[in-house]
């Protein structure tokens, strides 16, 4: 089992060195779609930045030949998504995106203003965990970019990635977690258990193993129900046929794996779509159903 600096020091570094590569750049225009609405919730997603993740970040009992099926020229589409909720006169998102922690700044800002919020209209963000990929568009030049939003995370999430800035105060991503907190200072929300309500409508799941506290959320409005699902998909083309494939920037596979078939469980048993952070857009929201000893995802248009 990978620590949890060993998984920072080498899996996150690679990540970002050959899994996060844009496709397009960054100036093209973010796409958005409304994916949910149920009472007086609507969900929007998303694209900050387009992306690929390469078959060698993936592990597990899969021979090389078996994996490569999964993969055109080795990479895999995906990207880096973020979700607008409008609930009960409130707007909050789900994670940030990258801001500009990577080589092509993410589109968020300009993707809000399209779709008619200011950065001061946001009251909350959701963090699924506390990457860079999920937390950098929460800053901009030093400062917050939403002056008036109240963060939301998990306690082991944020319990975790603190100890680790202690420990290891070189880590760029735990410096980038500690620069977050002193931002939003009093607007950080006491961490919530997993498990917990953190706002209404919306239930916090358990979906330790990508990072200590990585949580996927529930929303549950005029009886009916999304899954966003975080980091439980990197490979969209082939972790849901093949779950038991790991990326190597998962803190604790075992862990990781186990969250994943569990949550694709409830979504098949309960019929609740699901929506991932690192879906490609065109797939950003789907149904799942067992097939064999995987999954099959079926978009929803």
């Amino acid at each position: 089992m990978l620590s949890f600096r060993t998984f920072l020091t080498r899996g996150f570094v690679l990540f970002l060195a050959c899994a996060l590569l844009p496709l397009f750049a960054s100036a093209q225009e973010a796409p958005s779609r409304e994916i949910w609405k149920a009472g007086d919730v609507s969900v929007t997603a998303i694209q900050d930045l387009p992306h690929e993740m390469a078959a060698t970040l993936f592990k597990g009992p899969a021979s090389e030949q078996e994996k490569a099926k999964f993969f055109t020229d080795g990479k895999a589409e995906a990207g880096i998504n973020v979700f607008l909720l409008r609930m009960g006169g409130k707007i909050a998102l789900v994670d940030a995106g990258a801001g500009t922690t990577f080589q092509s700044p993410g589109r968020l800002p300009e993707a809000l203003a399209r779709l008619g919020v200011k950065p001061e209209d946001v009251d909350f963000v959701l963090l699924t965990h506390l990457h860079a990929d999920h937390i950098g568009g929460l800053m901009r030049e030093g400062k917050r970019a939403f002056p008036k939003a109240k963060l939301l995370i998990s306690k082991p999430e944020l319990d975790g990635w603190m100890a680790l800035a202690d420990k290891d105060p070189a880590n760029a991503n735990a410096g980038l977690v500690k620069a977050m907190v002193a931002a939003y200072g009093a607007d950080l929300l006491p961490p919530f258990a997993l498990g917990d309500t953190p706002l209404p409508g919306v239930t916090a799941l358990d979906a330790t193993g990508h990072t200590p506290g990585h949580t996927v959320y529930q929303l549950i409005a005029g009886g009916k129900s999304l899954l966003i699902v975080g980091d439980l998909i990197h490979a969209m083309s082939l972790q849901f046929a093949l779950p038991d494939e790991y990326a190597t920037f998962d803190m604790d596979p075992p862990q990781a794996v186990a969250a994943r078939k569990r949550i694709f469980a409830l979504a098949a048993e309960k019929a609740i779509p699901i929506a991932g952070m690192h879906f490609p857009f065109a797939k950003i929201v789907g149904t799942v159903k067992k097939d064999g000893n995987g999954w099959k995802f079926e978009p929803i248009q």
